[in-house]
Formats: C-alpha cells, sequence, structure tokens
C-alpha cells in the first residue's frame, strides 16, 4: 500500500487493510507517495514541496529503514492524531508520535539525514512510473495497481472480509479501471 500521512481516506484504507491482516488474509508492506510532491513542480527542493508533511516523511522513511512494524506504529500514531483527533500537523505532533510509536528522537535523527529527502523524492518517482498518482493505492500480488478503495469509514465485521474479496476480484480483471462515486457526501471517519 501506497500511504501518505496527511490522507484522511488513506487512513480510513489502511485501517480496513490492518483489519484483514489481523484476520490473516493479506500481509502488507508500506510505500510513501507525497501528495505534496505531486502538487508541486519537478525539480523543487524537497523542504519547499513538502513544507506541511516533510517530517512524518522522511520519519517514516527512517522508521522502515528499521522495520515495517516500526514505520505502521508511526502511520498509526501519526494517523490517530491527524485523521482520528483532528489535531492540526505540526513538527511537535510528529515527535509526540513517533515518542507515542516508540521512536523517541527519530524525527530529529531523520532531519539530520539530507539522504532520507532524496529517498522520499527517488520512492516518489518510482511510485509514479508504477503508475501511482495517488492515495490510498493498493497492489495486490502482481495486478495493476489500484487507486483505492476511498473509505469514509472502514468497514466492520463480515463487511471487512465482503470488501476484500469485492476489491480481490476486481484487481484480478485487467480491463476494470474505474468504478467512482458522486458526490462525496461523507467525509472521512463519517458513517452513513
Amino acid at each position: 500500500m501506497w500511504v501518505d500521512p496527511s490522507c484522511p481516506w488513506c487512513w480510513q484504507t489502511s485501517r480496513w487493510l490492518f483489519d484483514l491482516r489481523q484476520a490473516g488474509l493479506v500481509s502488507l508492506s508500506w510505500s510513501i507517495f507525497s501528495l505534496e510532491l505531486n502538487a508541486s513542480p519537478d525539480g523543487a527542493p524537497f523542504w519547499e514541496a513538502a513544507s506541511r508533511h516533510g517530517e512524518s516523511l522522511i520519519a517514516l522513511a527512517l522508521a522502515r529503514r528499521t522495520s515495517a512494524e516500526d514505520f505502521e506504529h508511526l502511520y498509526r500514531a501519526l494517523g490517530e492524531r491527524l485523521h482520528d483527533q483532528r489535531r492540526e500537523n505540526s513538527p511537535a505532533l510528529v515527535r509526540e508520535a513517533a515518542a507515542d510509536a516508540g521512536l523517541t528522537g527519530l524525527v530529529d535523527q531523520a532531519i539530520a539525514m539530507p539522504e532520507l529527502a532524496a529517498e522520499v523524492i527517488d520512492e516518489f518517482h518510482r511510485s509514479r512510473d508504477a503508475s501511482v498518482f495517488g492515495v490510498p493505492t493498493i497492489q495486490i500480488g502482481t495486478n495493476k495497481v489500484l487507486y483505492g478503495p476511498l473509505l469514509a469509514t472502514p468497514p466492520e465485521g463480515e463487511d471487512i472480509v465482503v470488501l476484500w474479496e469485492q476489491i480481490r476480484g476486481l484487481s484480478a480483471r485487467p480491463g476494470f479501471f474505474e468504478l467512482k462515486r458522486w458526490p462525496r457526501d461523507l467525509r472521512p471517519g463519517q458513517s452513513g
């Protein structure tokens, strides 16, 4: 799954995937896709392009170097603060999330490593080359990447598996490209 900690839709989809993994139906691997880099002109310096969420992105990159679990713990701590608690992003919030994830000092360590910004930029370009254009994006096995699903709230109970079977089925169809519902009359975190 490609994630950007700033995206509330991505957060809701990741919560569904956490439940699928808990049920033993999927294993997860994480990639970073910066929406800020996506909206910036090519070649813009990282800290200019990712001025709001740069600390989160490089902290996630450093956490992933240690383990997928560290990445996930930090991503969850960020998601809970930004999207469940609806707190304003700030460097202090990112440090708080890192400490809560057991990664005290990680953000300052990441800021001191300029190669992490280059790593995030390189990963962004590789993602674009793999046809990722936004988040949430998932890839199931070797199937083409899928943008979505965009979920206002993750499913619960049996619906966790029902949605998985539907998405997995669509993913396996090489001729399938898009479903869209409009307007988006529910926002992330709202139930309908």
